[in-house]
Parts: C-alpha cells; structure tokens; sequence
C-alpha cells in the first residue's frame, strides 16, 4: 500500500517541537503548534443556515458529588482522539507523511488506552469526530467496521464530525447503531434525535461534564447529506452548556469539531477567513470550560494552548490526525480547578501490540475489500501531488479534473471542458504501479459526476473561483487554459476545447455533484441546468487510468502574469 489518505499539507514546525510533551501550571501561556486544514470551504449559495436559540438540553442522571474529592486533589487523565478518517489499519511505513509514517491503527489506540486505563482508574477514552470517511473501509463498510471497532476499543463517549454526514443521516443513523455509548451531539440536533446533548460521567471518583460542538457546515455538508438536522450557533450553545455544566460536574470538558487555527506553512499561505469561530474564540467568549479536545483543522497541539478570559483558562489540546498519535492529557484537579496539567502525544508504532479483538473484528472485512482494492490498473510516471508550483497548480486535481471530464464526455460528447474542486482529492498517486486502492484514497468520497451548462459572466465567475483570491483554491481544469494576474486579481486569455472563450456560447461543463450543489465557493452553479448522472467520480478516475495505462503528471494549464 503505498498512497493513504492524507489532510494536511506538512507540519509547520519540526516534529521534535510539536511531540514534545507539555506541562505546567496555570500562569504561564504555551504556544500552540499545528499543520494546516484542508476543509474550509465558503458558503455557496444553497448553504445550511443556523438555527435561532439553543436547543433543549433535557436533563441526564445526576450524579451526587464524592465527598471524597472535596478539597482534595484528585489525577484526572483524558484521553483523546480526532479526526481518524477510518483510519483502520497503520499508515504505510513508506508514508509520504513522516510524522504518520508507520503510526496509528485502532488496534494500536485500542492496546495503549486500556494499558493507561488499567495504570490510573482515572481516565476516559473520547473522541472528537470524524471517525468515518477517508479509507476503502467506509467506502465498503459504510461505518460499520469504525463503530463497531470503538465500541470494543472502549470509547467512554464521541461526538459528530462534518464528515460523519458524507453519505447522509439514515447512513450515519445505522452506522453509529454499532455503537452503545454515549454520542454527545450539543449544537446539532435531529427527527428523531440521535444521541444526546450532554453527559456526566464518573472517571474514578472525579465527575467528567462532556458536550460537543460541530463547525458550521454551511459549505461543508450539502443540504441533502444533512436533511431535517439542524446547527446551532456554537458559542450560544457552548454558553448554555457550561451553565449546565457547572451545576452537575467537576471539570467540564469540550470535544470539538470547530478545530483551532494553526499556523500555515508557505505552500498555503492564506489561512483562515477572519470570520470562522475557532476553538480559541470559543473558550474566550464562554469562560467556565476547562478542556477543549480540538479536532477538524488536524492540527498538532501537543504543548496545551492556554486561554484566559476573566479569571478563568481553558485548555486546548489536539492530536493531529489519522490516529497516528493518542492523546493523553494528565490534569490535577481540586474543587472544580485544574490545579496542573501534564499533555503528550503518544506516538503509535509498531512497539504498540495491537489489541487481538480488535485485529479479529476488522480481519474478515480487509479481506473482502482487498479482492477488490488491491488489483494493478495502471502505472504513474511521476508523484501526482496535491500542491506544485508557484501558482499552486495540482498535477493531482488536473487528473481528477481530465478523468472527469472523461467520463462526461462518454455520456455527452457536447461536454467541452471539466473543473474540480481543490478539496475533492485527499492523497497523492505516486510513482509506480497504480492500484484501486490508489483510487479510492484518492477520492474517498462519493461524489457523482454532474454535467452543468454556463454561459458569458457565469462562465468567468466559476474560472474565477476555480482560482479565488479569498484562500488560494486550487481547483483545477481538464482541456481549458488561461492566464492568472495574482497582483491584479484578473484572468485572461481564456481558451476552452483549443478556441477561444466566446461569452455568448453555452458551455457543458463537467463538475462534481458537490461543486453542482454550491460548495467550494460555486455559489453561482446550482442555478445552471444540470444533467445529474450515477457514475461516480472514482469510478471514472479508475476508468481513466485503465485507459490510459501510463500516466504522467501534468501542470501548465495556468500561465502566469504581471510579474
């Protein structure tokens, strides 16, 4: 296997700085470390809006104080996990990724969170979402296989990512019927309700108050994926549940997919917009939360971030992503204060023995999917990688974006040039034999091909947001070319199908159904006639590469100006 699914694009300090453990006690104010994240995406047009209010909170068992802890200091260990992406097996010794190469597995997770648990009787097992989508395993399995693995990993409690609403709520609904444990959801509500909106729960003698908060998912979930589900404001939210909160626990702690916003590296240089609630804004508007587990940016936090607002600190910690690594975070805590803390990223290599029932449980589904995954389909002649250039080209997109248009043009030889989105593919193909797990890493989401019609300003409005000043997307074009003016924030010279751009044609226009619907920024398509179709945009990566047997990478369709 040698090409796995893969979010960030590198560490944006040495490895050695952000695995180094943490430590202290409040006063002082520790450097967050991260790596970049790759879902932001703006609004498009047909976004989900947030709900007014909070949602009721209901009422859980109340669980009496241990007048033991009064006064007392009592250990506290949490430990924590985000962002696997059905992570079911270890990264690739080989991995492109250094700092997974080799790590993670939920075996490994597994065997280490019951070695620390048997150590301290203090400590909980938590995850911050998105634990689906992202490996051939959810493609196959659907969520059956990551479910059913945390509940026998012993997963004290998890929370929704974006990602978990990928092939919509009866999906997610069945998928997490294989897991008995508490699913904390406190800004996402459903009909009929999933989960619960809170929880209390005793580690040894300390009461843990857990509640969870989803990122906006306006741009990041489509309408349809996210049916009668409804999103709520996460500081309103965050307010109300710490109001809870502090009545019925001890130490109050977040599991986040809001995500913090971590340092960029000079290949993606534009960061966040200013706008986005981020974990950080989140524990200075609502004093009273003690811990934040921070997950979606895939950030590396292994030195907490301290925030003061008032007289209170919150901690935020974040563990990267894939399940490379698991966190664990060591708290003092008296009389509802963390008094100390002590935070780590355990690395998970091939030291961790991994857990047996877990390796039991998952084996006969590796063996169904590898008939399928593991067969040659063609060869690369060359890295085809996310990000190259100056101007950010991707010899990775522009294949999504020629196999796309492929596959369209089987359907509609009118089809005349293809666009992808910057998000869609998730791993490098590298050089050397193609297989179809290749494919499915590549593009492990379900997205189906839709062919659009575009004319005149509507035309140039997609080219512009296929290259959009705001963050630098880097979507990318099949058999069209232009020219880029950075300094000018202008494109010209536009030549579609080898002529030149006529404003007052009609174009078909390949697209995926999540650029048709809105998302990346396309505000302006899901207005345009559209021709849905059932082939899905993996399949015609796969169909594409058997065609074309050696593939070289390509760039250059993006000249640039005014330099």
């Amino acid at each position: 296997m040698k090409s796995l699914i893969h979010h960030g694009l590198g560490l944006a300090a040495g490895a050695s700085m952000l695995l180094a453990s943490g430590c202290g006690v409040f006063g002082g104010a520790p450097l967050a470390n991260g790596q970049d994240d790759l879902d932001f995406h703006t609004h498009g047009a047909n976004g989900i809006p947030t709900s007014a209010g909070v949602p009721k909170f209901g009422q859980q068992p109340v669980l009496p104080q241990d007048p033991a802890v009064a006064g007392k200091a009592v250990p506290l260990t949490l430990l924590y996990t985000a962002d696997v992406h059905s992570r079911i097996d270890p990264f690739p010794e080989a991995f492109y990724h250094k700092t997974y190469a080799g790590k993670g597995g939920l075996a490994r997770i597994a065997s280490k969170a019951r070695e620390i648990k048997q150590q301290t009787p203090n400590a909980l097992l938590l995850d911050s979402g998105d634990y689906l989508q992202g490996t051939p395993f959810f493609n196959f399995f659907k969520g059956e296989v990551e479910l059913k693995a945390y509940q026998k990993a012993g997963f004290d409690a998890i929370t929704i990512g974006n990602h978990e609403f990928d092939n919509g709520v009866p999906m997610l609904r069945k998928a997490l019927g294989n897991y008995s444990g508490p699913i904390i959801n406190t800004n996402v509500t459903f009909s009929p309700e999933l989960g619960q909106r809170y929880a209390v729960l005793k580690a040894g003698n300390v009461r843990v108050g857990l509640f969870s908060l989803l990122t906006e998912v306006s741009g990041l979930v489509t309408p349809p994926n996210f049916q009668t589900a409804k999103y709520y404001d996460p500081v309103k939210v965050a307010q109300a549940a710490v109001e809870k909160l502090s009545k019925e626990a001890d130490i109050i702690v977040c599991m986040s997919h809001v995500g913090i916003v971590p340092p960029w590296s000079e290949e993606d240089p534009a960061g966040h917009s200013s706008h986005k609630v981020t974990d950080e804004v989140i524990a200075q508007k609502v004093p009273g939360i003690d811990v934040i587990l921070s997950g979606h940016t895939h950030a590396m936090v292994s030195r907490p971030l301290v925030i003061k607002s008032g007289s209170h600190r919150t901690l935020i910690v974040a563990p990267g992503y894939g399940g490379g690594y698991l966190g664990k975070l060591d708290l003092v805590v008296k009389d509802g204060q963390v008094q100390k803390y002590e935070n780590s990223l355990v690395p998970l290599t091939s030291s961790v023995a991994p857990a047996a029932d877990i390796e039991s449980l998952v084996a006969p589904y590796r063996s169904q999917m590898n008939q399928t995954i593991k067969k040659e389909i063609g060869t690369a002649q060359g890295d085809f990688r996310r990000y190259s250039g100056a101007d950010f080209e991707s010899s990775l997109n522009n294949l999504m974006a020629d196999s796309t248009l492929a596959a369209a043009r089987k359907l509609d030889p009118q089809v005349e040039f293809g666009i992808s989105s910057s998000g869609t593919p998730r791993n490098y193909i590298v050089s050397g034999p193609i297989t179809i797990e290749d494919a499915y890493y590549a593009l492990p989401f379900d997205n189906k091909l839709v062919i659009v019609e575009a004319k005149g300003d509507t035309l140039v409005q997609m080219l512009t947001t296929q290259r959009r000043w705001t963050d630098n997307k880097r979507h990318s074009i099949a058999n069209a070319s232009y020219s880029l003016n950075p300094a000018a924030r202008t494109i010209s010279n536009i030549v579609i199908n080898g002529k030149p751009f006529d404003p007052s044609k009609t174009y078909k226009v390949a697209v995926n159904d999540y650029i048709a619907d809105g998302g990346s920024g396309f505000s302006m398509v899901p207005g345009l006639k559209r021709t849905n179709t059932d082939v899905l945009q993996r399949d015609a990566l796969i169909d594409y590469i058997k065609q074309v047997g050696v593939l070289y990478p390509q760039t250059g369709r993006i000249t640039i100006v005014g330099q």
